[in-house]
């Protein structure tokens, strides 16, 4: 799968438009009940997390992938219309909801028939998935939804939704992408954006491999030695150059920006130190500046340059490239044939299904 998968978005954590909800509670089961009898879950969870099926998809029921607002609505409308014969769940949520993804596979384990290690796989990638986007990949943004959607093989897709300064971006994986790499080796189904930050911090790039082996041997140093780098980092405080004219903070050097650090995680992980990245980013208590300050420390101290480089798709070329694969586009049109066979209204079923075939054809025409 190509890399495309995080996606700038216009607002903050939006209301609920009920209106709207009802509209697309109206649509949206009778296209996934018909895409999962056709289909089956594995290619629906597939879709989700893919960046130019799950923009269709989301276009199906006349919503915009672009907004924060209308996914809300789609994940909700989803879990809330959920039918045992689809043999999928899902879980997580808003806020404090995204937290209770454990629970809820505990719950619906027996029923799906998930064995416990199935279970676990699913709780555990969860947890990495947010780990790594709120930790690994640090583009300021904070996470503020977090859904799983999972079958009864224990396949499944992650998204999630995070802000900073009135902006939203949008983060999607799947499982697959796990099996053949790791959840810190480029693992989101894909990276895209409205916009470019100057710097980027992100972990999981592989030009940043020597980067995360370098975290590991940083940890083989005195705690005293790493605290005297601390003290040559500067204060906490934010200044008016932080800031753009708008108001939105801007681009700091993570290298030499101010930095907190969790130094009982420090010590406790030095102890003892992980074998691997993907180990020490799971330590409980190894947040995102405690992880910034290990790479200000490869930095100063084994001489490793991080690559700083947003790199990301800009989210006005999905109107401008096609997509990079033969899948991609299977999956585009198994959609528009779920909506041409489904329970709709014949109308209803043409008219969308139209407008999907000219979103596909557009994007054929422009390979």
């Amino acid at each position: 799968m190509f890399r495309v998968g995080a996606i700038d978005l216009r607002a903050g954590p939006p209301t609920l438009n009920r209106r709207l909800y009802h509209e697309v509670s109206s649509t949206l089961p009778a296209i996934v009940d018909s895409f999962l009898g056709y289909f089956g879950s594995s290619e629906f969870i597939e879709m989700l997390a893919n960046p130019w099926t799950f923009r269709l998809f989301c276009r199906s029921v006349d919503l915009s992938n672009e907004d924060a607002g209308d996914i809300v609505i789609l994940v909700s409308s989803l879990m809330n219309n959920l039918r045992r014969e689809w043999e999928i769940n899902v879980a997580g949520g808003l806020y404090t909801k995204r937290f209770t993804v454990p629970e809820t596979v505990e719950r619906v384990s027996s029923v799906m028939g998930l064995s416990d290690r199935q279970a676990e796989w699913l709780k555990h990638s969860s947890r990495m998935t947010a780990k790594v986007d709120d930790v690994a990949v640090q583009d300021g943004f904070r996470l503020w939804l977090h859904v799983i959607v999972f079958n009864n093989q224990a396949e499944w897709a992650v998204i999630q939704l995070a802000s900073k300064a009135g902006l939203n971006r949008l983060y999607q994986w799947h499982s697959g992408r796990i099996t053949f790499s790791r959840f810190t080796v480029e693992p989101h189904t894909g990276v895209s954006s409205a916009m470019r930050s100057f710097y980027s911090l992100d972990f999981t790039l592989k030009k940043n491999l020597e980067l995360q082996r370098g975290c590991i041997e940083v940890l083989s140093y005195p705690v005293s030695r790493l605290k005297s780098i601390k003290l040559g980092i500067g204060n906490n405080q934010t200044r008016l150059s932080d800031f753009s004219e708008d108001g939105i903070v801007g681009d700091v050097n993570p290298l030499t920006a101010p930095v907190r650090v969790n130094w009982s995680a420090i010590t406790r992980v030095a102890e003892s130190p992980p074998d691997d990245f993907e180990r020490l980013l799971a330590v409980k208590g190894m947040g995102a500046e405690t992880l910034r300050f290990l790479a200000i420390c490869c930095h100063n101290v084994l001489g490793i340059t991080p690559c700083l480089e947003d790199v990301v798709t800009l989210f006005s070329e999905f109107s401008e490239k096609r997509p990079l694969d033969s899948k991609t586009y299977q999956l585009m049109w198994d959609l528009i044939e779920a909506v041409r066979y489904s329970l709709l209204s014949s109308e209803k079923s043409r008219l969308i299904a139209s407008k999907l075939v000219s979103i596909v054809e557009g994007e054929e025409q422009r390979g």
